[in-house]
């Protein structure tokens, strides 16, 4: 009994295992009539405790001893329906009652999924206002500023030395117009894995502290920027405690709305890293120009 499996929660569960609830649930109940216990399931009672509960194959379970008169007549004593309200389908299993209607597993799908559509919708909106609030802006133009740090190749061993040897710089202001393209080295310049190229930190401090300074700067991740103002000794602006307040990573996972309707929890999928200054920029035109319902004809 000891080797028998053990499911994390019913979703697990396959087909064909039912506990002793559910076998004398269904719409002709079933006893496990001295069938063993095929499988185990952890899950949570009515008072939210944990407990586990012994699962049985069907096809070895027993049909129970009531006679079609008693079925009939519980039937008629129930009070929820065997029918689903929206498709009319009749499962062996009884209904969940969802928003107040019995609704059959996939009705029930198709109904949160509709709601997820119209909460992305929602949240769709408030990302293209954004982006339009950061391009309308004449008098200081925001800045897309990409950094990724470059670190060591990992060792033989496959250990990952997490020490930066150089961070590269991508930046471009919202017409295009590029401010800053370069690789900056961390590590003394006999370090192999520092790339051909890089330059000494001193060497592009001013246009680096010029990057920073900007009122608006839009990244990707919300500490995109960290590396730099480490190294350059820059405070964040007021209001960036927990990272860029315009970072634009959740923002483009929001707009591009692309959910993964198999998943337990209908998750999102997340926006794909455009990795350049100019590619990110790209985006957040791209979001700007998305209309919605409520724009002028």
């Amino acid at each position: 009994m000891a080797d028998l499996p053990c499911y994390e929660g019913w979703r697990q569960v396959p087909a064909g295992l039912l506990s002793k609830s559910q076998l004398a649930d269904l719409d002709l109940p079933r006893v496990p009539g001295g069938a063993p216990v095929r499988a185990r399931v952890e899950t949570r009672d009515w008072r939210d405790h944990k407990t586990v509960v012994d699962l049985y194959s069907l096809g070895e379970t027993l049909p129970s001893a009531a006679t079609i008169g008693q079925l009939e007549a519980a039937r008629a004593r129930a009070s929820a329906s065997r029918v689903c309200e929206d498709c009319g389908a009749r499962p062996d299993r009884s209904l969940p009652c969802v928003n107040g209607r019995h609704l059959c597993q996939l009705c029930s799908r198709i109904l949160s999924l509709q709601e997820l559509a119209e909460k992305a919708g929602a949240e769709r909106a408030g990302v293209v206002a954004w982006a339009r609030q950061i391009l309308a802006s004449d008098l200081l133009p925001p800045y897309v500023v990409r950094v990724k740090q470059i670190l060591r190749p990992p060792a033989p061993s496959g250990r990952q030395n997490l020490d930066p040897v150089a961070v590269w710089v991508d930046a471009v202001d919202t017409t295009g117009r590029r401010l800053v393209n370069t690789t900056i080295r961390l590590a003394g310049p006999r370090v192999r894995a520092v790339p051909a190229g890089a330059v000494d930190p001193t060497s592009v401090e001013e246009q680096i502290r010029t990057l920073l300074a900007a009122p608006v700067i839009v990244t990707w991740f919300d500490k995109e920027l960290s590396p730099l103002h480490t190294l350059y000794g820059v405070k964040t602006a007021p209001g960036w405690y927990g990272g860029n307040p315009n970072a634009m990573s959740w923002r483009a996972t929001y707009w591009r709305g692309d959910v993964n309707p198999d998943a337990y929890h209908f998750t999102r999928r997340s926006a794909i890293n455009p990795v350049r200054a100019d590619r990110t920029l790209l985006i957040l035109r791209r979001i700007a120009a998305t209309g919605l319902p409520d724009d002028p004809a």
